[in-house]
């Protein structure tokens, strides 16, 4: 005799609280794999931050030491700051403008040096200028921008001065010299304003005419006399 066939009962079903549980323990086994990628990430951070410190105190600098350890601090918190060009703002200045100097072959036209006032920068012919106008060249501009990102890292009154050479100006615009190289240097100023966006305060604006020459006044050194100084004031003068 044939037997009955009899259709399939309904599968059994996995209760809710079962399914939670398998899926917690599915959870905390994965989070249980994963932990050590936290402590590993640590690890490395840490030996990271101990190289670049035994890097830092490799060289028997302590100005150097001195400088890692306050940004060290800024990182963490702390109330110290990181070390800026406000810090010794005249080295920071020299440093920066010789590299501008030399970067960007300008040797001959720019040059740099110290005295009294504090870091002085000039140009030498027209470099700044076409002869007789008080109209920035492109170049000269190009130039400035990068000066002017230098002075903005420190705190320095910064004194600009315009110089002539030894021949008389008669124009309407510029009756004389004295007229020629104070709009020189308020040009230069003014850009390093309204441009760049310094601080106006920071500012002396200096003209001299042909009274104050860097070198004798002879036909020869006409053009080395024709000149703007950009003067990085040491921090006593205010």
């Amino acid at each position: 005799m044939l037997e009955e066939r009899r259709a399939p009962g309904p599968k059994p079903k996995i209760r809710p609280s079962v399914l939670a549980g398998i899926q917690e323990e599915a959870s905390a086994e994965a989070m249980d794999e994963a932990r050590w990628l936290f402590s590993l990430s640590d690890l490395l951070t840490l030996l990271l931050t101990f190289f670049v410190m035994l890097f830092a105190i490799s060289v028997p600098d302590q100005k150097k030491l001195s400088d890692m350890m306050q940004g060290y601090g800024g990182a963490k918190g702390g109330a110290k700051k990181a070390v800026t060009g406000a810090q010794d703002p005249e080295a920071f200045v020299k440093k920066h403008m010789k590299s501008l100097i030399t970067d960007n072959n300008l040797a001959n036209d720019i040059e740099l040096t110290s005295d009294s006032r504090g870091v002085v920068l000039f140009s030498r012919g027209d470099f700044f200028f076409p002869s007789g106008t008080s109209d920035l060249l492109p170049d000269t501009r190009l130039f400035l921008d990068k000066v002017a990102d230098i002075v903005r890292s420190v705190p320095n009154t910064v004194l600009v001065e315009g110089h002539t050479d030894d021949v008389p100006t008669h124009t309407v615009q510029f009756p004389s010299n004295w007229e020629l190289s104070t709009a020189r240097a308020a040009a230069v100023v003014k850009y390093l304003v309204e441009e760049k966006k310094i601080d106006p305060k920071r500012f002396i604006v200096s003209g001299y005419g042909e009274f104050k020459p860097r070198f004798p006044a002879t036909p020869e050194n006409r053009p080395k006399n024709r000149r703007v100084e950009i003067v990085i004031m040491t921090s006593e003068k205010k």
